[in-house]
């Protein structure tokens, strides 16, 4: 997976200090009403679009819009069944119930601000909501660093505590580096030393990969970027426009949308 280039690593730097005072205003906004915009690809599915302005399909409004990605971008690849690529990947850490009414598909870094917002939204709503399931899926797009940090989060799954460590990487301030890892790892109850070396295993390659692709299939131009049910949301959610969102998918359902692009998929290629 390729990351942003190194000349553009200054301008990372002053988006992340935008999202930092742009979070101010997010918690103070109203849930308002929801708009959807239906999508084609995948059949189904649809955007979320806030008359506030924050989640829409437009690269001009994402977090990371006029960063170069480089020419691997460019190119959505064909991901198979994409309820399975969403929400049933076996080597996905998760947390939740398999059988919940909502499963929410969280693309995010560890280094990206509301990133950090939203992972905290997500976990105080799943303790308090039963019908809540999270997948967790890696997109390190702001260089090195968060690479390793990905990398690190997955190596933790190999001990049982993906999710331990997760959060409490997420909480945890600092420019991701193997002493941060090693702290996180020993303050959950992981070996920091069994952990730096999972690091470096190959299936980590494999999850980041298809990660990469399934974003791109999506059209995600930014994180964090999520699938909730059957809606994609591309930025900001307030903590009361999530649990809006839940209960209106948790009405829904996603089985008939599933069903139909199941019924429609050509058998993919071993990945």
């Amino acid at each position: 997976m390729r990351k942003a280039k190194p000349q553009n690593y200054v301008f990372l730097v002053l988006v992340a200090a935008a999202l930092i005072g742009i979070n101010v205003l997010i918690t103070n906004r109203p849930a308002g009403d929801f708009e959807f915009a239906e999508r084609q690809d995948p059949a189904g599915f649809r955007d979320l679009i806030l008359s506030g302005g924050a989640s829409a399909p437009d690269p001009a409004a994402a977090p990371l819009a006029g960063v170069d990605f480089g020419d691997e971008a460019q190119t959505a690849t064909p991901v198979g069944d994409i309820c399975t690529a969403l929400f049933n990947d076996p080597a996905d850490p998760a947390s939740g119930p398999a059988d919940a009414a909502v499963t929410i598909v969280e693309f995010f870094d560890y280094q990206c601000p509301y990133c950090r917002v939203a992972a905290g939204y997500l976990s105080a709503i799943q303790a308090e909501d039963p019908r809540v399931r999270i997948v967790f899926k890696e997109w390190p797009i702001l260089g090195p660093a968060s690479d390793r940090a990905a990398r690190a989060a997955l190596a933790a799954a190999r001990q049982g505590k993906y999710v331990q460590f997760h959060e409490t990487l997420m909480k945890t301030r600092g420019i991701p580096t193997d002493d941060l890892f090693r702290y996180v790892a020993a303050k959950v109850g992981l070996d920091p030393d069994r952990l730096l070396g999972d690091m470096n295993a190959a299936g980590s390659d494999a999850v980041l990969r298809r990660n990469n692709q399934l974003a791109k299939h999506l059209g995600f131009t930014g994180i964090p970027s999520f699938v909730v049910g059957r809606t994609i949301v591309q930025g900001a959610l307030t903590r009361e426009q999530w649990e809006t969102l839940v209960d209106l998918e948790a009405a829904e359902g996603t089985q008939g949308v599933c069903q139909r692009n199941a019924a429609t998929t050509p058998p993919s290629s071993p990945r």
